[in-house]
């Protein structure tokens, strides 16, 4: 049992439904913040600060918290001394001044100030218990989390990122009275918290110390960077195996991390019919649209003109499953199925494209408006053509280099009507310049097609080629003529067409 003057452990746990997972990330460092410039402010001794989240709770720990504020001693300044002693005595002013400070008219003092003599009262302000300062502030703490979409449920106001379900809080072994009234219904704070949702099992926390390892026994690897490890060594470990090289980008790793409580890390199977398809399609699919991981070929990296995966990927793919062990088999063969049909319908989308010419896609562009006062994206693409000509006038480039950049800058954007951009926006450019190639077009212009969207932000990779930097700079400069002649500006907030980012991409390819 704790007593006054003991340190214990703290722990809040707020249980949801399931979280998304950019929100079970970054709604730690704001919990983190929030909880240690409150302890500061209280003067609560304590000693680590810890959070971590699963998809359906976030948590915060504090190690070694005071049961108890320190006391606080502090000087209140009153009237000028002449007011508070007109006769040498206490006055009305310095009696009422020491009885709103709590103390005798005796124990005041008179101290030089710039301004003259004036009463003082050293006031002690005696501590709270810590218990009642986080029931009456942990509410705070959880409104106080920002993130995307936040919604409301039932008939209450309670707003967060996913309703919440239930609420742990416990200073050592006794739990923090808090309630949620605005949440509908109406949550209470208790010692239950929940294990993994296939098992189903509740857990009752005896003292908050215990919470990582009573919630390892129900199925929860609730520490987010134990969860991180044990999924990267688990990837490693299986493509190494395998013979291949993982292809897991950070942002990909960070919500494989945030979307399971027992990572489980299984192979699955590309079916070899599939393995025609351009590699980009088959890595599109896999990371932006199922989260799985493909594998590469040890030392192969990415052709942006192969037409086919064989050269490029492993047939095995790896993911991270929030099932069971005991049903490993199902959850492989569900997973193939899902990429298999994901996989089918882009087969279907680019045997609909090839029914159609890049010329033709590109009259079709007329179709399609730009922006307002702009034309269409047709006009758009004859702008660029024009730009781009303009800029090969001024530029000593090989004639062979002239031409590519000139071919593909009237190209360029054919593929926007495709079947496949359609479905797989992130393929623009690349699918377009594969269409070219296949359509016998030079691979200097298929290239410059491909690098013209380069760099897509900051950090991105540039174009290797002149004719695919020429068409690079000629279609962010139509983009900044176009959009500033209509009359538009980016703000501190707004920029739709992305103005700034084509700015800079401009000074760099120039640099």
């Amino acid at each position: 049992m704790d007593q006054r003057g003991v340190a214990s452990t703290f722990l809040l746990e707020i249980g949801t439904e399931e979280l998304p997972a950019d929100f079970a990330r970054l709604a730690l460092p704001q919990l983190k913040d929030r909880v240690a410039s409150d302890l500061s402010d209280w003067r609560l001794d304590h000693g680590a600060i810890r959070v971590t989240s699963t998809p359906r709770r976030l948590a915060v720990m504090v190690e070694g918290l005071a049961d108890r504020q320190q006391d606080l001693s502090e000087d209140r300044k009153g009237p000028p001394a002449a007011q508070a002693y007109p006769d040498g005595n206490p006055g009305p002013a310095a009696i009422g001044f020491a009885r709103r400070c709590g103390v005798d008219p005796g124990a005041l003092e008179i101290r030089p100030t710039p301004k003259g003599d004036c009463v003082f009262a050293t006031v002690l302000v005696e501590g709270k218990d810590t218990l009642t300062l986080l029931q009456e502030t942990i509410p705070s703490w959880i409104d106080a989390l920002q993130g995307r979409r936040f919604m409301r449920w039932g008939a209450g106001d309670q707003r967060f990122s996913r309703p919440v379900r239930w609420l742990v809080a416990l200073l050592g072994q006794t739990c923090v009275p808090v309630t949620l009234s605005a949440s509908d219904p109406v949550v209470h704070s208790g010692r239950c918290s929940r294990g993994h949702r296939l098992l189903d099992a509740p857990v009752d926390l005896v003292e908050a110390a215990d919470y990582a390892s009573a919630l390892a026994a129900v199925g929860v690897m609730v520490d987010r960077d134990e969860r991180s490890a044990a999924i990267r060594t688990a990837l490693t470990k299986q493509a190494a195996a395998l013979q291949g090289d993982v292809d897991c980008p950070e942002r990909l790793f960070d919500e494989l991390v945030d979307l399971v409580e027992a990572p489980l890390v299984l192979t699955g199977s590309i079916a070899d019919r599939y393995l025609e398809l351009p590699p980009e399609v088959i890595v599109t699919v896999m990371q932006s649209h199922q989260r799985y991981v493909p594998l590469r070929h040890p030392g192969v990296a990415l052709d942006p003109l192969r037409l086919n995966s064989r050269e490029a990927l492993r047939a095995e793919f790896l993911f991270v499953s929030n099932g069971l062990p005991a049903a490993s088999d199902r959850i492989r063969r569900g997973n193939e199925r899902v990429l298999s049909a994901r996989l089918a319908d882009a087969e279907f989308f680019l045997t609909v494209d090839r029914r159609q010419s890049s010329s033709e896609r590109r009259e079709a562009l007329h179709s399609v408006t730009f922006a307002e006062g702009l034309g269409s994206l047709r006009d758009r693409s004859d702008r660029i053509d024009y730009l781009a000509g303009q800029l090969l006038d001024q530029l000593d480039l090989p004639e062979v280099t002239t031409a590519a950049a000139r071919r593909a800058a009237h190209l360029c954007k054919h593929d926007l009507v495709s079947q496949m951009v359609g479905e797989f926006p992130e393929l623009q450019g690349l699918i377009g310049g594969k269409y070219l190639l296949e359509e016998g077009e030079s691979r200097a212009v298929a290239l410059a097609v491909v690098e013209h969207y380069q760099p897509r932000g900051a950090g991105d990779t540039l174009p290797t080629s002149d004719a695919g930097a020429v068409v690079a700079l000629a279609e962010r400069l139509e983009l900044l003529l176009s959009i500033f002649a209509k009359g538009e500006r980016p703000s501190g907030s707004s920029d739709p067409y992305a103005l700034r980012r084509a700015g800079n991409g401009i000074l760099q390819i120039l640099w």
